[in-house]
């Protein structure tokens, strides 16, 4: 890129028009390296503008991330709160804690109908199940 253009008058000595043009010919290569150095200084500097970027990004990710780990976080502390206050109540103060809330439904009139139909007799160190007598109470069952 020239900033300044050689002298070409014909007027002008011919000495003297070359020693401007030596001039102007340094002063050119002078710019020319400062622009130069000026693109590489532009361009390393969108380089890091580019990582910042996306460094911001990775941070906004990585904060709602936190976000959503500190959500659980607090949520398993009062799951876990709730449930050491439950046991403290057992423990201490003998209340009944329901422990199936968790567990899988399963068909209890087949068990029930299984228990209540059969009963278990001991006949000389014997167990006999008798369907047709129907004991309830454990001291009825070894009558």
């Amino acid at each position: 890129m020239a900033v300044f253009e050689n002298e070409s008058n014909a007027s002008q000595d011919a000495n003297y028009r070359e020693h401007l043009n030596h001039n102007w010919d340094n002063g050119n290569i002078a710019f020319d390296n400062l622009f130069g150095k000026y693109n590489n200084l532009l361009g390393k500097y969108n380089d890091i503008i580019g990582r910042l970027d996306h460094d911001e990004n990775e941070i906004h990710d990585l904060q709602g991330d936190v976000k959503d780990l500190t959500k659980k976080y607090n949520d398993d502390i009062e799951a876990t709160n709730q449930r050491l206050a439950e046991l403290e109540k057992a423990v201490f103060e003998a209340q009944y804690i329901n422990d199936t809330d968790d567990v899988a439904d399963y068909d209890k009139s087949v068990v029930s109908q299984d228990i209540n139909d059969t009963n278990v007799v001991d006949d000389d160190n014997g167990l006999i199940i008798e369907e047709d007598k129907h004991k309830s109470l454990p001291s009825e069952v070894n009558d």
